[in-house]
């Protein structure tokens, strides 16, 4: 792919809903953002660790902390990886701290998911877990489109918000 126009009319990406920023310490990067640009509030802090998740292909457990705010209309959402291969650690062990994706919410996942494909980005990750508090299923895909801007893209299927 030689330009995000390209993209957009191959994929047809809806706006981005979320602004990914992988760090070392979710607690210290709550209370930076807090205190230093005045996010927030953020929601607690926990820890996720998805039903299923995959690297590269293959099947690869995963677990991470997490906790996200809103930021106009975007989530923000701040990722310690803590065990298991993701994009998340590799992006820490390669750049450090900081963007490593942007998040759109979609409907039609499968159908995205494919289109993504089609226009010949690679899956880096995947992920499927079952969210109890909304009582469904949320996925979310990985692509490696650093290429393009320097970050990974993030299709991503949560029912309760996407739906109506």
């Amino acid at each position: 792919m030689k330009n995000i126009e390209g993209l957009k009319g191959i994929v047809n990406l809806p706006p981005v809903t979320q602004i990914g920023v992988v760090v070392r310490d979710v607690e210290q990067a709550v209370a930076y953002y807090s205190d230093t640009l005045g996010l927030g509030p953020f929601e607690p802090i926990y820890d996720f660790s998805p039903d299923k998740s995959w690297y590269k292909g293959e099947s690869a457990p995963l677990h991470l902390r997490i906790s996200r705010t809103t930021w106009g209309a975007m989530e923000f959402e701040l990722l310690q990886p803590l065990k298991g291969k993701s994009v998340h650690q590799d992006f820490l062990d390669s750049h450090g701290e900081g963007l490593q994706h942007l998040g759109c919410d979609v409907d039609n996942y499968d159908e995205v998911v494919q289109m993504m494909h089609k226009a010949g980005f690679k899956q880096v990750m995947a992920l499927e877990t079952y969210v109890p508090r909304r009582d469904c299923f949320s996925k979310a895909c990985y692509f490696d489109t650093e290429k393009i801007g320097g970050v990974l893209i993030e299709v991503m299927w949560r029912p309760w918000l996407t739906q109506s």
